[in-house]
């Protein structure tokens, strides 16, 4: 299994100074990737959710600049918000800074409020994501023409062209998503129970048997947020996972969330993504020694 860290992205405490540093820590300590979020419109109507939300691209490139190996990826980016051919080269900008590190994690999106903020339509954004993936591919592959109903371009190149295939991942958890992924690179679901996430799994499995892909082709990743100390504890998290307000982070020792995340290996977990937890900065900086500590714990499992 393989660790993605977080950058410290939301809030006060976030800066430039920070993002850079914590980039060079999780290359330093192993990590396989970072990780940035996105929301472009932060509804006042919903408590918990950050304001201060820097775009995630920008800080991929910031980490990118401080290093030297480790992945950059979005958990995840709602292609619907953005002009599909503008996003094509500034993804492939990205890769061209960092060749093939990035990991382009996408959703279809769920805030109605801000699908409104935007100006486009929440209504048939699956088929838009969809259309959209396609379209970068062909443009990311050399096409000169695409036609889709929501992406298309004729007679034009953009470059610089990605080093190499640009994994996709879809994040969220419906059916939907679950059949999107099947057909892409990867897919980065929320943390949910064991029992929900096998039952995920089987279904992304039985999606990738109907159009013949082998389980290797697609990676399995979860978004967890943890926060290490004493006492295992998951129980306030919601049964699928989902959602805002309604679940608090796992909490417990290194060898505990280690030995919890074993089922999950056992269940196809290929990825984990996770998300410390805390306020201020020596805090977070402790919390990412903690987790450091935890993929010890379950890389020495392994073998």
């Amino acid at each position: 299994m393989k660790f993605g860290l977080h950058l410290p992205q939301l809030g006060r405490a976030a800066s430039p100074e920070r993002v850079g540093a914590a980039a060079v820590t999780a290359e330093d300590l192993g990590f396989a990737d970072v990780w940035a979020s996105d929301h472009v419109a932060v509804p006042t109507s919903i408590e918990g959710m950050p304001s201060f939300f820097p775009e995630p691209v920008p800080l991929l490139a910031l980490a990118a600049a401080h290093t030297r190996r480790v992945g950059l990826g979005t958990s995840v980016i709602v292609p619907a918000y953005r002009n599909p051919m503008h996003f094509a080269k500034q993804w492939a900008t990205l890769d061209w800074l960092a060749p093939g590190r990035t990991i382009l994690g996408v959703g279809a999106g769920w805030l109605t409020e801000e699908f409104a903020a935007v100006g486009v339509p929440m209504q048939g954004r699956g088929e838009r994501l969809d259309d959209y993936i396609r379209g970068w591919r062909a443009l990311w592959t050399g096409a000169t023409e695409f036609e889709s109903r929501h992406f298309s371009f004729e007679a034009v190149r953009v470059k610089p062209r990605p080093s190499e295939a640009i994994p996709i991942w879809i994040g969220g958890s419906s059916a939907g998503a679950l059949r999107r992924a099947a057909w892409c690179d990867g897919w980065h679901g929320t943390w949910a129970p064991l029992d929900e996430f096998k039952r995920r799994v089987v279904m992304l499995l039985a999606e990738m048997e109907k159009i013949e892909r082998h389980r290797a082709e697609v990676t399995v990743s979860i978004h967890m947020e943890v926060t290490i100390g004493d006492g295992l504890d998951y129980s306030g998290w919601s049964s699928v996972g989902d959602g805002y307000g309604d679940r608090r982070p796992v909490t417990g020792r290194p060898e505990d969330v280690a030995e919890l995340l074993g089922g999950y290996a056992e269940a196809g977990l290929d990825h984990v993504l996770v998300t410390p937890v805390v306020r201020g900065a020596r805090a977070w900086d402790e919390m990412v020694l903690g987790i450091a500590a935890l993929k010890e714990l379950v890389e020495k499992g392994a073998h």
